[in-house]
Parts: C-alpha cells; sequence; structure tokens
C-alpha cells in the first residue's frame, strides 16, 4: 500500500541523510521525495512516497523516524486511490 509519511524536521545539513538512511537500513524504496521550507525559521517540511505492505514494517519506520534528532513531527497517511 501507497503511503504518505509528512515529518517537520530541522532545516540542518545531515537531516535529509539521516532521513533516507532510515528508509535504506530497512530496504524500502523512496517513491517521492519533497522537501519545502516552513513558516518556521529553521523548520523543513518533508513528505515522502513510500510503498509498504506490512503494517508491522510501517511501525518499525515510524519509531525508527521518530527517534531521530532532527526529526520534529511524524504523520504517516494512507494514499486512497479514487480510480474505480
Amino acid at each position: 500500500m501507497t503511503r504518505i509519511i509528512k515529518l517537520q524536521v530541522a532545516d540542518q545539513v545531515s537531516t535529509l541523510n539521516r532521513i533516507t538512511s532510515a528508509f535504506v537500513r530497512l530496504q524500502y524504496n523512496i517513491d517521492t521525495l519533497h522537501v519545502t521550507h516552513s513558516e518556521r525559521p529553521g523548520i523543513s517540511n518533508m513528505e515522502i512516497q513510500v510503498d509498504i505492505q506490512d503494517e508491522i514494517s510501517l511501525h518499525i519506520l515510524l519509531k525508527k523516524l521518530k527517534q531521530q534528532i532532527n526529526v520534529l513531527t511524524v504523520e504517516c497517511y494512507d494514499l486512497v486511490d479514487n480510480e474505480a
């Protein structure tokens, strides 16, 4: 199932590397990655689209992301396919 993971992160040099490393360690491919500046100085919004079928694996990934020192918030949504 395609998931959208939204993060608020500290806008620092190593942040993107730390986030993508969590995906690499768990062997998940990032389908899309979009990063924008937040209205708050020093904070960036990150949106990652990834295909993860297993709920347990998703839980592990979200836990790893929340443990990252530069990550402020983590939200996850299922991408609903509207084509019927």
